[in-house]
């Protein structure tokens, strides 16, 4: 594994305010992750842990604290410099997919390929074509989202997440719609593709026998405790045997 912390977090704070008035979702969270590991991120429900994610991937911003994604300070950046960044460097799974109806299996993974520039649409037709071949999906290429299984749309989506190559991928209850054999088989396929691409993998999970499977484990508790290594194992099997 690189030492080269790929993302730093010192003091994260995120506060929202409604009808009642300000809630505070983190406060003063501190997490590096470095470069080629796995992290898995538990709590209960509730915590701010998908909070957390979105934080640390750019796409909310933070209340008060620092965030460096790949070297990038993002306090301070608009979105469309968050979104730059992220723009092949990061790749995200989400529980719902997030395919896009109207595109086929093939044009989804290649989206972003289109997004990004530099190959013509054959380059990228091409090399989304291979990946959807490694992930067992050669013969759905043509096939909408409405036609694909659960399982099926998830492997899409993770072709889809790996095919700029992105030195982080963001996992956010990737196997929560799916039935247990099926989320095994896409957990597996997921950590074959982190391993074979190099990537930092950065995952929210309710599943604490997932989460052992990544290098290290935080846990947040009432959006304010952070606990990482050997007693996050410990503090995220209380927590969800407590759930």
């Amino acid at each position: 594994m690189n030492s080269d912390p790929v993302i730093e977090v010192r003091g994260l704070c995120k506060r929202v305010t409604d009808a009642t008035g300000e809630l505070t979702i983190l406060d003063g969270i501190d997490l590096t992750v470095h470069a080629g590991g796995s992290v898995a991120i538990v709590g209960a429900s509730g915590s701010g842990k998908s909070t957390l994610l979105g934080l640390l991937a750019g796409l909310d911003s933070a209340s008060a604290g620092s965030v460096r994604l790949l070297g990038h300070e993002l306090t301070g950046m608009a979105e469309d410099q968050r979104a730059a960044l992220r723009n092949g460097s990061v790749g995200f799974v989400f529980q719902s997919f997030q395919l896009m109806p109207h595109l086929t299996a093939l044009e989804n993974v290649a989206l972003p390929l289109e997004l990004q520039g530099g190959l013509s649409t054959r380059e990228a037709f091409a090399r989304a074509r291979a990946l959807l071949e490694r992930v067992g999906l050669g013969q759905r290429t043509s096939h909408y989202p409405k036609l694909l299984s659960g399982g099926e749309q998830q492997r899409v989506a993770l072709a889809r997440a790996f095919v700029t190559h992105p030195a982080v991928l963001f996992a956010d209850e990737p196997t929560g719609s799916l039935d247990a054999a099926t989320g095994h088989a896409v957990i597996d396929l997921m950590f074959e593709l982190n391993r074979a691409n190099g990537a930092t993998l950065v995952l929210v999970t309710h599943d604490i026998d997932l989460a052992k499977r990544c290098d290290s484990i935080v846990t947040i508790e009432a959006g304010h405790r952070v606990i990482d290594g050997a007693h996050a194992a410990h503090e995220a099997s209380r927590v969800e045997a407590g759930r």
